[in-house]
């Protein structure tokens, strides 16, 4: 649940004269986070922890989001938190629209993370002196992605 101050703070950071979008026209133009951003998409800590800006909008006007659903943009733009350019959906609703609309990488770059330097980073940092900045500069990945993997939001599967 999405309180007054949050969407407060959320509102500040949205700037409702992007950019029309010809495959959403009708819908309005994209509202852009202004704030912070990660690979692109919006960010803004909610409750202690970094929260996708999109998915933030999204609970703002329809509610939470179901476990394993994705906030998938109708416009493709990764800052976008116009509601009417957002849509719930699956992992496999997602990779459909991305294949849909031609963007979809058939042979993706490889990994930079293995399984063992999953296990790395979690020991790393559980034994403390070290930050996810840190962290993020001796494995050549973003901070947001150290966070993602000790937060286990990804490779939740290397067991620890």
């Amino acid at each position: 649940m999405i309180d007054g101050e949050t969407a407060a703070r959320f509102w500040a950071k949205v700037d409702k004269n992007g950019p029309t979008v010809s495959h959403v026209d009708g819908l309005g133009p994209c509202w852009l986070w202004t704030a912070s951003r990660c690979r692109g998409y919006g960010q803004m800590r909610v409750d202690g922890r970094t929260r996708r800006a999109h998915r933030v909008g999204w609970a703002i006007h329809n509610g939470p989001v179901l476990a394993g659903m994705f906030v998938c943009h109708r416009c493709d733009t990764r800052a976008c938190v116009n509601p009417a350019h957002l849509f719930l959906g699956t992992q496999a609703d997602n990779i459909r629209d991305c294949v849909a609309k031609g963007r979809f990488v058939r042979n993706p770059a490889p990994p930079k993370l293995t399984d063992v330097n999953v296990l790395e980073i979690r020991t790393l940092y559980a034994m403390g002196g070290i930050s996810y900045m840190g962290l993020s500069k001796r494995f050549g990945v973003a901070k947001g992605t150290i966070s993602d993997i000790i937060s286990r939001q990804t490779w939740a599967y290397v067991a620890a």
